[in-house]
């Protein structure tokens, strides 16, 4: 479809594909993600009032406003999982460590790149398996990166080293249905996406509040940069934005499983982490003003529990006094896969209801615990 007869929201899907292909095309593993950080900083600086890089890589992005108070803090976080190199063998294989959520029957036959050089992780030939082998998944000890040379000399030639990171190399690309879109990293750059989108349509906007974009580092490995810009900013509320897995394949129920959809709009993670990890337990004040803005806007959400993991949102709420706090998800399938998969629609009615909760967010949001219960 030609531009000229393209609607306004076709026209959005589009930026937001280009911008998160982009993105996403970036290697940044957690705790290396400054490809990712350096552009983000290119594309929110034009859009916004000043723009700050903390020590370990947060991004804060300040739009204008003529009010101080109150503060909302909006955020995403850049990395990825991945890996690391962990040693070097002498015939020039890599041998390596996770991290951050990577699955190990994911990783064998796959193309990655290590500081942007390509290679493959080797797998033993099928002929030689024995039929356990054939069945079982082999451990990352056992795994090594390819890079096609035959001695450690020729590796670090490349200024290849121990500690660099080990990314996916597997773009992000539409599927049959060029609504549905698939690649690495999706969590989070489709996030980061939107806070540039959002960034754009807001930079002129007179808003009630003072509007902070901050894109945080090191989610993957334990929510630590959102613990430190939490604290560093102190909002008054602060709404995350993430991707959350979905249901809905043939191996996974909607119902007993994981009642999310993709396709099916944003979803308000009510709960996150009772499984054991740090979590969260949606803020009433917060999840009442988000489900308000979508009900006024006709945005349709899926509420929805996140019970075996968490997002930022675990650590910011907890930062100072407690911070009200709310986690937006965009529904993908495939989590912490190399083709994770989402829907455009769903990304698109997030940047909707991000656009229409900042410019309602003012001093007459209610945070009191006791609000409607009374």
């Amino acid at each position: 479809m030609s531009s000229a007869s393209a609607s306004p929201r076709e026209m959005l899907a589009e930026r937001l594909f280009g911008l998160t292909h982009e993105l996403a095309a970036l290697d940044g593993v957690a705790g290396h993600e400054q490809p990712v950080v350096a552009r983000l900083v290119e594309l929110l600086r034009p859009l916004v009032r000043r723009v700050e890089v903390d020590s370990f890589g947060n991004v804060f992005a300040w739009l204008p406003s003529d009010v101080e108070r109150p503060v909302l803090m909006v955020t995403a976080h850049s990395d990825e999982i991945g890996l690391l190199v962990k040693g070097i063998e002498p015939n020039g294989f890599l041998r390596i460590e996770k991290v951050g959520g990577v699955i190990d029957s994911q990783l064998p036959g796959r193309h990655v790149r290590v500081r942007g050089y390509r290679g493959v992780i080797g797998v033993r030939p099928g002929h030689l398996m024995t039929a356990e082998e054939q069945r079982s998944v082999p451990p990352v000890r056992d795994l090594y990166v390819d890079l096609g040379f035959d001695s450690a000399e020729d590796v670090l030639a490349l200024g290849i080293q121990v500690g660099d990171p080990v990314a996916y190399d597997e773009p992000v690309e539409r599927l049959a249905n060029p609504r549905r879109i698939s690649g690495k990293a999706l969590d989070n750059r489709v996030s980061c996406a939107l806070l540039v989108a959002l960034a754009e349509r807001l930079r002129d906007v007179e808003l009630g509040c003072q509007l902070v974009l901050v894109i945080t580092v090191q989610e993957e490995v334990g929510l630590r940069g959102a613990q430190m810009a939490a604290y560093r900013l102190a909002p008054d509320a602060a709404i995350v934005v993430d991707t959350v897995p979905a249901g809905g394949t043939p191996d996974t129920d909607l119902v007993r499983d994981l009642g999310i959809r993709i396709g099916g709009g944003p979803v308000l993670a009510l709960a996150s982490g009772m499984g054991g990890v740090r979590g969260h337990l949606a803020h009433p004040g917060m999840c009442a003003f988000l489900l308000r803005v979508a009900a006024e806007h006709g945005i349709r959400v899926q509420r929805a529990l996140f019970p075996r993991s968490t997002s930022d949102v675990a650590a910011v709420h907890l930062q100072r006094g407690g911070i009200p706090s709310m986690v937006i998800n965009i529904p993908r399938r495939y989590a912490h896969s190399p083709v994770e998969t989402l829907d455009l629609d769903d990304v698109v009615a997030t940047l909707e209801l991000l656009d229409a909760a900042v410019r309602a967010f003012d001093e007459t949001v209610e945070f009191d615990f006791l609000a409607g219960y009374r």
